[in-house]
C-alpha cells in the first residue's frame, strides 16, 4: 500500500537547485578533510627517512591531527553564530590550506607534528560549520536527501586516500601529500565565494570561554586516552590519567553549564526526544562499528594471512555497499519510517558483522562478500538516519547548538569503537582463545551483538519519530 498524500511518510520533495548546489559544495569540503585524514599513513616510512626520524614518532602526526579536530568542535556552533557561517567556513578552509602547504615544507618531525595539530584545529571548524550551512539552507523536507548528498564524497575519500598516498609516495614525494590540498582548497573557496549565501553574525553573542576550555580539554583527553588505549600493548598510567582527566573535566562542565544561561554545549538538547534517541542508540551503533576500519584489515592479514594489497581490496566491499545505499536511503526511510528503518538495518548490520566474523573468505566467498557489502549498506543508512533524526525537533535558532553537541559525541563514540575493538581482541587473545583466529571471531561476535543492541533500542522509539523530516513540501 502506497502512502497517501496525507500520510506522515508522504513523498519527500526533491532538492531545490540552490540546496543541491550547497550540498555538493559542502560535500567537496568534507572530501578534502577525510582525504587528509586517510592519505598520510602510507607515507610515514618515507617521511621518517627524510626527516631523520622513525615511523612510531611520525605516527604522532595522525594522532595530533585527530586531537586538533577535537578541540574546537564544541565551540564551533557559537563561533558560527558570532562571526557568520560563510565567513568562518572560508577562514577555516583558508587556514587548512595554508597549514597544509606548511606541512609540506616541514624540516623535522617535531615541527610537522605541531603543524598537523594546527591543521586539525582548522579542520575542526570545517565539518560542523559546513553541516550547519546545509541545515540552515535546506528546508526540513529536504534534509534527509541533502545530508545523504553531503556525506557521499566524504565516504569516497577514505577509500581512495591510502591508494592515492601510495601513488604519491611512489611517483612523487611525500610532501605532495600535503600540497595536493592547496588546489583542492582553492577550488572550493572559489565555489564558496560564488555560490554560498552570506549570513550575518551576531557580535552580541558571548562566548562561554570556561565551558569551551572544559569541553575542549575534556574531549581531547578522552579521545587521546582512547587512541592510546587502543594502540598500547599494555595500559600505562598516562592512559588512565588522560581518561580520568577527561571524565573530570566533562563533569566539571556539567556543573558549569547548569549555572549559566548560554553554555557552549547546551545539555537541554537532550530534552528533545528525537535528539536523545539519536544520540543514545546512534552512540551504541557507532561504538559497535567504529573499530571496523582497524578490525577488518587485521582479520584478513593476521588472521588469514592475506597480503596488504588483498586486504585493501576487500575493504572496498563495505565502502561499495555504503555508496550504493546513498541512492536509496531517502526512499527507504520514506517507506519504512525512521523507527523501522533504523531497527531493520541495525539488525542487518549485526547479522552481517557476525557472518563476516564466522566465515572464511575462501570457503564461501560469495556469502562473505555479500555480508561485507550488506554491512556497508546498512551502516550507511544508519549513519545518515541517525545524523538527520537528531534535528527532527530542532528549530533553526538551535541548529548550531545541536550540531556542536552531536559532532562532539560522534567523535568520542567513534574513538571508543576503535579502542573497544582493540581491547576485545587483546583480551580474547590473552585469556580466552587459543589462536588469533579464535580471538578475532569472538571480537566480531561481540561487536555484532552491540549492533543488535542498538537495533533493539531503535525498536523502542515511537512509531512516528522523525516523521517531520519525511513530510512532503506541500504537507509540511
Amino acid at each position: 500500500m502506497t502512502p497517501s498524500a496525507s500520510s506522515p511518510k508522504a513523498a519527500v520533495g526533491p532538492l531545490s537547485p540552490a540546496t543541491r548546489r550547497v550540498a555538493w559544495i559542502i560535500s567537496a569540503v568534507f572530501f578534502i578533510e577525510q582525504l587528509d585524514s586517510s592519505i598520510v599513513a602510507p607515507a610515514l616510512p618515507q617521511m621518517a627517512h627524510t626527516l631523520g626520524s622513525d615511523v612510531i614518532t611520525l605516527s604522532a602526526t595522525i594522532t595530533a591531527y585527530l586531537l586538533g579536530l577535537t578541540v574546537l568542535i564544541p565551540v564551533s556552533g557559537k563561533l558560527a553564530e558570532r562571526y557568520g557561517d560563510k565567513a568562518l567556513f572560508t577562514l577555516a578552509i583558508a587556514a587548512f590550506m595554508l597549514v597544509s602547504a606548511a606541512c609540506g615544507f616541514a624540516r623535522d618531525a617535531q615541527s610537522l607534528i605541531v603543524l598537523r595539530f594546527i591543521q586539525g584545529l582548522s579542520g575542526a571548524l570545517m565539518a560542523p560549520v559546513g553541516r550547519l550551512i546545509v541545515l540552515r539552507s535546506a528546508a526540513r523536507h529536504e534534509l534527509v536527501e541533502a545530508m545523504a548528498l553531503v556525506i557521499l564524497l566524504a565516504m569516497i575519500a577514505p577509500v581512495i586516500g591510502p591508494f592515492l598516498g601510495g601513488v604519491i609516495v611512489t611517483w612523487l614525494d611525500w610532501r605532495w601529500i600535503f600540497w595536493v590540498n592547496v588546489p583542492l582548497c582553492l577550488f572550493t573557496l572559489a565555489l564558496i565565494w560564488r555560490f554560498l549565501p552570506a549570513t550575518a553574525g551576531d557580535r552580541q553573542i558571548r562566548l562561554d570561554k570556561s565551558g569551551s576550555l572544559l569541553t575542549g580539554l575534556g574531549f581531547t583527553c578522552l579521545i587521546y586516552g582512547l587512541i592510546t588505549l587502543g594502540e598500547a600493548q599494555e595500559p600505562s598510567w598516562t592512559v588512565g590519567l588522560a581518561l580520568a582527566a577527561g571524565v573530570l573535566l566533562l563533569l566539571g562542565y556539567r556543573w558549569h553549564a547548569a549555572r549559566i544561561t548560554s553554555p557552549v554545549l547546551n545539555l537541554s538538547m537532550l530534552e528533545l526526544h528525537s535528539f536523545r534517541a539519536s544520540m543514545l542508540s546512534g552512540s551504541v551503533f557507532r561504538i559497535a562499528v567504529g573499530g571496523l576500519p582497524f578490525l577488518l584489515p587485521v582479520t584478513l592479514q593476521k588472521g588469514y594471512g592475506y597480503s596488504p594489497l588483498y586486504a585493501g581490496m576487500v575493504v572496498l566491499i563495505p565502502a561499495a555497499g555504503g555508496l550504493s545505499m546513498k541512492f536509496f536511503s531517502t526512499r527507504l526511510l520514506r517507506k519504512l519510517g525512521y523507527r523501522n528503518g533504523l531497527a531493520l538495518h541495525g539488525m542487518l548490520a549485526g547479522i552481517c558483522l557476525a557472518l563476516a566474523g564466522v566465515l572464511h573468505p575462501q570457503d564461501v566467498m560469495v556469502v562473505y562478500v555479500l555480508a561485507l557489502f550488506g554491512f556497508g549498506w546498512a551502516r550507511s543508512l544508519q549513519m545518515n538516519a541517525f545524523g538527520t533524526l537528531a534535528y527532527a525537533e530542532v528549530e533553526k535558532p538551535r541548529l548550531a547548538a545541536a550540531t556542536s553537541f552531536f559532532l562532539s559525541i560522534q567523535n568520542l563514540t567513534t574513538a571508543l569503537g576503535v579502542a573497544l575493538a582493540a581491547l576485545l581482541l587483546r583480551f580474547f587473545t590473552a585469556h580466552v582463545a587459543q589462536s588469533i583466529q579464535g580471538s578475532l571471531l569472538w571480537t566480531w561476535l561481540l561487536l555484532a551483538l552491540l549492533a543488535l543492541v542498538s537495533a533493539a533500542m531503535c525498536i523502542r522509539m515511537p512509531a512516528a519519530v522523525g516523521d517531520s523530516l519525511l513530510l512532503s513540501k506541500t504537507k509540511k
